[in-house]
C-alpha cells in the first residue's frame, strides 16, 4: 500500500479555533494534490503536523553555554568578577581535588550569572521553587548562579565554602540562599533542568564590594557550600485566593517542541515555568493551583523551528480555573523576542 505524507504548519491556530482552520487549508491542499499527488488505497489523503523539538533543546543548551565564563585562579584563591556584577571570593585552601588535598597550580572557575527574565527563558532556568512538602511555587529572584571549579578537565571539590557577592539597588531581607536539584541529573550539572530549594544553613547578609573599576557596589553577600546552581530568592507572597492555570498552546505544540511561562507583572524576576503537560486534554498547567485569582501576568510561548523564534506573548488577568488559549504567533529573532520580554511589566 503507497501512502503520501504531506507537513502542513499550522502556527496561529489554538486547538479551539483549529477546525475551521484546517477545513480552510484542507480545501486548498486536496485541489492541488489531487493533480499531483497519489493517493493511498483508501483513497485518503494523509496530512501531519510535525514540530521538532530538537532545535529548541539545542538553542537552550547553547545559550547556557554561551553564558558561562570562564576564570583562572593560582591555586584555585582569588577573585572572579563576574561581567554583570557578581564577585566570587575562593580563601586559600577551600578547592581541593579529588584526594581531598587543597589544590595547587591554575584551576578553572566557572561563572554563568542571570540577572533577568530574559536570560531565564532563554536558558530555561525560570524560578519554580519546591517547599519542603514538595509543592511547586514561583520564587522571586535577586540572581541565579551556576559555579563550578575544574583543573584539567578533572572536577574540583569544596573544603570550606566560598563567599558570593550579587548586586542589588535595595538589600530585601526576605532573600534566601536556593540550590539547584534534580534527582534525576545524571551529568554535568550545567545540562541539568532543576527546580531550586532553600539552603537552610545558608545566609545572605548586606555588603558593599569595591567592583573591578573600583566604584562601591551594594548587594547580598553570603557564604556557599557547594558547586552547581545557585539562586537568591524569596518566595512570591500573595494571599489572594487561588486557582490552577491552564495554557492551551498551538495546534502541533507540546511540551516536547515547545515550553510556556508566566511572566509576573511587577516583578521583574519572577518567572515560572508551566512544566505540567496533559496529553488528553492538550493543556500545560502548574502544579498545585497556587496561582493567585486577580493577578496580572503575561503567558509567554516560545519555540524554535526552522533557527527561528516562534512566540506569543499574552497579557492576562488570572480568573478561576483560568485557561489561556495561545492565539496568533510571530516569528523572529532571539535579539527580538528578547526585547519583547524585557518592555514587560
Amino acid at each position: 500500500m503507497k501512502t503520501n505524507s504531506t507537513t502542513i504548519t499550522l502556527l496561529n491556530s489554538s486547538k479551539n479555533v483549529k477546525k475551521t482552520m484546517f477545513n480552510f487549508l484542507l480545501v486548498g491542499l486536496t485541489v492541488l494534490l489531487l493533480g499531483s499527488c497519489s493517493k493511498n488505497d483508501d483513497n485518503d489523503i494523509i496530512i501531519e503536523q510535525i514540530f521538532d523539538g530538537l532545535e529548541l533543546e539545542n538553542e537552550i543548551m547553547e545559550n547556557r553555554e554561551e553564558a558561562l565564563q570562564t576564570f583562572t585562579l593560582n591555586d584555585g584563591t582569588g577573585e572572579v568578577y563576574g561581567e554583570e556584577g557578581t564577585i566570587l571570593y575562593f580563601p586559600p585552601n577551600t578547592i581541593i581535588d579529588q584526594n581531598g588535598d587543597p589544590v595547587t597550580g591554575n584551576v578553572t572557575v566557572e561563572l554563568i550569572e542571570i540577572y533577568d527574565k530574559a536570560k531565564m527563558l532563554l536558558s530555561r532556568m525560570p524560578t519554580n521553587g519546591k517547599r519542603p512538602n514538595g509543592d511547586v511555587e514561583t520564587l522571586i529572584s535577586g540572581g541565579e548562579f551556576f559555579i563550578n571549579a575544574t583543573q584539567n578537565g578533572e572536577q574540583l571539590q569544596l573544603a570550606n565554602g566560598f563567599q558570593l557577592f550579587a548586586p542589588a539597588d535595595e538589600f530585601d531581607e526576605d532573600m534566601r540562599i536556593f540550590n539547584g536539584q534534580n534527582d534525576d541529573c545524571d551529568g554535568d550539572e550545567m545540562q541539568c533542568d532543576i527546580v531550586w530549594e532553600e539552603d537552610e544553613q545558608g545566609g545572605l547578609e548586606p555588603m558593599e564590594r569595591e567592583g573591578p573599576n573600583g566604584q562601591g557596589v551594594s548587594g547580598y553577600g553570603g557564604f556557599l557550600s557547594n558547586f552547581g546552581w545557585t539562586n537568591i530568592d524569596r518566595w512570591y507572597n500573595d494571599t489572594r485566593p487561588k486557582t490552577v492555570l491552564y495554557v492551551d498552546a498551538p495546534e502541533g505544540f507540546d511540551n516536547t517542541n515547545s515550553n510556556v511561562y508566566v511572566s509576573y507583572d511587577g516583578e521583574p524576576t519572577a518567572l515560572a515555568l508551566l512544566d505540567i503537560y496533559n496529553p488528553d486534554t492538550g493543556l500545560f498547567s502548574e502544579h498545585y493551583g497556587l496561582i493567585p485569582i486577580g493577578l496580572e501576568v503575561h503567558i509567554i510561548f516560545v519555540s524554535v523551528q526552522d533557527d527561528q523564534y516562534i512566540y506569543a506573548i499574552q497579557g492576562a488577568t488570572i480568573g478561576e480555573n483560568h485557561t489561556e488559549v495561545i492565539g496568533a504567533t510571530s516569528t523572529g529573532t532571539e535579539s527580538e523576542l528578547v526585547a519583547l520580554i524585557n518592555d514587560l511589566p
